[in-house]
């Protein structure tokens, strides 16, 4: 009867997986739906489903978002990133590589993928069309670098790795080398584009257009810029929850009317929060019932040492062609993680595993089923004006872009380089 019920809770996983993308409906709100109805079939308790909903996740990502809506509200953050563009002067084979390394290191910081992305994503097109290169290729890095930078130890996707570990025995010890991951693909797939879009033989910088003479930072940014200062600082030094510290934060700006709380609060990405922690609901009832335990022997019947990660990095990269790498994949696949690497007793590692699903389910976020790829195309639209043939021919360049990225991620995995980083 047990292995029923595992089985039924995987079923009910797939299911709302399938709903959400046909329907084009919040994964997280089927699946609180799911959970109860699983949960009345196996005799789990309300309050047991309730004790799903990750309270100290939806904290974390609520208070960096709040102090990181009011960065972008107010203009800090777009205006802090052209004045470090603007250095690249006439340079422009630099332009590139200083963009990518700022949005990187922005994500990195505490607003993670989605915000940064709002803010990179205009930028790259803009960039593009003043210096006359392809803007896709800067869209591509403003989505590689939002995505992988948020994977750092007080960004949303690095905060969200931690806690969907913080049960297993390898909790605390793979974070950091899963960071590293991140920082050596982005350096790797910021070299490919590099020399694919030929960036070196770029000519002129951005001296013009929306460069030109811009103004200094007001107060009220340099005030926003102190407190991001001061997040990042007191979760390095003390070790705070990031969350508090920065809804702490957030509201001493909006004391001393730094920032509109209203404004902020209206461009936080609540949707996303709903499908985590609604996702993470029904997750709790699958781990509760055994379907971890059941999906994780099914996919170690497949694997061997050698082939694990691949697998579940490929398994990942299909997952995210049509859903959240955060929201579903991760909080998916990573639990099955613990369990694979004990299967092999240490032949392949944790910290490998989790590298190759959290990598390989970003790098297919180009696709234009996935929030990158549909971005791209938005921000394109709004800055180039496209035929139904052009969108067409955009959308299809995307998903070869993103099936050859997953591609390049499998195969990272398949070597064994997301094993070199201990």
């Amino acid at each position: 009867m047990e292995s029923n019920f595992a089985l039924l809770s995987l079923v009910f996983l797939v299911v709302v997986l399938v709903i959400g993308f046909l329907r084009k409906i919040n994964m997280g709100l089927i699946a609180i739906g799911a959970a109860l109805i699983i949960g009345r079939i196996a005799g789990v308790s309300d309050s047991t489903v309730i004790g799903g909903f990750n309270t100290s996740l939806f904290m974390t990502l609520l208070g960096t978002s709040f102090l990181f809506s009011m960065a972008v509200n107010n203009g800090t953050l777009d205006l802090f990133a052209k004045k470090i563009l603007k250095l690249t002067g006439r340079y422009g084979w630099l332009v590139p590589i200083v963009f990518t390394l700022l949005t990187f290191v922005i994500s990195a910081s505490g607003p993670g993928n989605i915000p940064t992305v709002a803010l990179s994503g205009p930028l790259a097109i803009i960039i593009g069309i003043q210096m006359g290169i392809d803007p896709v290729f800067l869209a591509l890095l403003s989505v590689m670098a939002c995505n992988l930078g948020c994977m750092s130890q007080i960004s949303n996707g690095g905060i969200i790795a931690a806690n969907l570990g913080a049960e297993t025995a390898f909790a605390g010890t793979f974070e950091t080398s899963l960071f590293i991951n991140c920082i050596l693909v982005a350096v790797l797939f910021t070299a490919i584009l590099y020399i694919r879009f030929k960036a070196y033989k770029i000519k002129g910088g951005l001296n013009g257009g929306e460069f030109q003479n811009l103004p200094a930072f007001n107060q009220k940014q340099w005030l926003t810029l102190a407190a991001c200062a001061v997040m990042i600082a007191a979760v390095f030094i003390t070790g705070v929850n990031v969350g508090l510290v920065a809804c702490l934060l957030g509201v001493i700006l909006v004391i001393f009317g730094v920032a509109n709380e209203k404004a902020a609060i209206k461009i936080m990405p609540w949707g996303t929060f709903i499908l985590v922690c609604g996702v993470s609901v029904l997750m709790n009832i699958v781990v509760d019932l055994g379907g971890i335990d059941l999906m994780t022997n099914a996919l170690t019947s497949m694997m061997n040492e050698h082939t694990a990660a691949p697998i579940l990095g490929l398994t990942a990269g299909i997952m995210s062609w049509f859903s959240s790498t955060t929201g579903v994949v991760m909080p998916t696949l990573i639990p099955t993680a613990a369990g694979i690497a004990e299967t092999f007793q240490g032949a392949v590692g944790y910290t490998e595993l989790v590298s190759a699903v959290t990598i390989t389910s970003f790098m297919a976020a180009f696709s234009p089923a996935s929030t990158g790829g549909a971005t791209i195309i938005a921000q394109y639209a709004v800055f180039k004006k496209m035929d139904e043939e052009e969108s067409n021919r955009l959308f299809m360049r995307l998903f070869i872009i993103s099936v050859l990225s997953v591609l390049f991620s499998v195969a990272l995995a398949a070597i064994g380089f997301y094993g070199l980083v201990k």
